[in-house]
């Protein structure tokens, strides 16, 4: 929405009286402060462009498994560089864990960055990571069978049904480390990087909130430019939880 200027013109979006929005794309987003958040619009325009060049040179490009690890960190520095622009603006701090208890979709392409991340990683944090991604697999099992019909996990409509009875379970992330802090965080998938919270922190405690978080194109577009690249390069379009896929081979 926006107000009139003494040219008749638009002279901007006007607050929001009743709080923060859910709208995706909208320009501007208020805090638990009640500060009003204005993304930079050049800087909003430039990261569209550089998301859709990404897309388009996707397309333009023979599959290949290696080339898309590249432009996944691409997108992951385009979206991180939105996150850098607001960050000042955020509920969220370094430590807090509440969206690292929620069930989040993660592409194939981003499996093999996780995967590839494990390799690498000391056989402690290996063998650590292998048991409590099973054990969080068993528990996402059991609620995929409890609906009716049974759901699959390797879709988007399978994790939706089931993500409210998961956070129910308020079980974290197998890579949440110490201190609460993510120990594969340059590494992590594109919803951790956007899970940006507006609201009161207290919003994200269990039993309270919702949470209110910020979301725009940006995060939109970047979400189906990396689910295109697993499609294309991957041949491989399923979404599942993190721990599905590290235990899934």
């Amino acid at each position: 929405m926006s107000t009139m200027n003494e040219d008749g013109q638009k002279s901007g979006p006007e607050p929001f009286a009743d709080g923060p929005t859910l709208e995706i794309g909208h320009p501007v987003f208020m805090n638990y402060r009640g500060e009003e958040l204005v993304p930079p619009v050049k800087l909003l325009e430039s990261l569209l462009e550089r998301l859709e060049a990404i897309g388009r040179e996707s397309e333009e490009t023979t599959p290949d498994p290696r080339w898309a690890g590249i432009a996944l960190r691409q997108i992951y520095e385009i979206v991180d560089e939105l996150g850098e622009a607001i960050a000042a603006k955020m509920a969220c701090n370094a430590g807090c864990s509440a969206c690292c208890r929620v069930m989040v979709s993660t592409s194939a392409i981003e499996a093999d960055l996780i995967r590839e991340r494990l390799k690498k990683s000391p056989e402690q944090d290996r063998n650590q990571w292998s048991i409590l991604s099973g054990e969080r697999n068993k528990r996402l099992s059991a609620l995929a069978r409890q609906t009716d019909p049974p759901q699959d996990l390797t879709t988007f409509e399978g994790l939706l049904a089931t993500c409210e009875d998961w956070e129910k379970e308020n079980l974290p992330c197998p890579f949440l480390g110490e201190g609460n802090l993510c120990a594969i965080y340059e590494d992590r998938p594109l919803l951790c990087r956007v899970c940006w919270v507006l609201t009161d922190p207290k919003d994200c405690d269990p039993g309270e909130g919702p949470p209110v978080k910020f979301r725009t194109k940006v995060f939109e577009k970047a979400y189906f430019v990396v689910a295109a690249l697993s499609l294309r390069h991957l041949q491989n379009g399923a979404v599942s939880p993190i721990p599905w896929w590290i235990t899934s081979r």
